[in-house]
């Protein structure tokens, strides 16, 4: 029978238990990787969409809030709009928000600057995000 040192058992236990350290924090970060994968290959709603889309969109001239305070703002003459302006905003019908999205700004009259979306969103894009700027007007 071979005997075996306690220098030898304890290199056995530790060898043990930093292996099973090892495979328990691997299995975790296996875990989480495949959870952010999952919520990033996870569709946006129709709502978080068109959250997107105004930042990614309009918020260079109207700002996130829809203050009409972007960092292109600056520049411009007339200045953009403001969305948060509830008595603004009540001038214009849903129609003419529309054809100012779709056809820019000089198909309604209004600011040649502001330019037209008709070959990036679609008219249901158009329709999402006159409800999200709607939105931005708290009475």
């Amino acid at each position: 029978m071979v005997a075996l040192r306690p220098t030898a058992i304890f290199s056995i236990c530790v060898s043990t238990c930093w292996k099973r350290e090892f495979m328990s924090r691997l299995l975790i970060s296996c875990l989480v990787f495949i959870v952010s994968i999952t919520l990033r290959l996870a569709p946006l709603s129709a709502a978080e969409e068109t959250a997107t889309l105004f930042r990614e969109l309009c918020s260079v001239c109207h700002g996130v809030g829809g203050k009409g305070d972007g960092p292109s703002a600056q520049g411009l003459e007339p200045k953009p709009a403001d969305f948060t302006n509830c008595k603004a905003m009540a001038k214009d019908s849903d129609d003419v928000l529309f054809k100012i999205i779709k056809g820019g700004g000089q198909s309604a009259g209004r600011s040649t600057v502001m330019p037209a979306w008709r070959d990036s969103l679609s008219d249901q894009q158009i329709g999402d995000l006159i409800k999200f700027i709607r939105g931005l007007c708290k009475k």
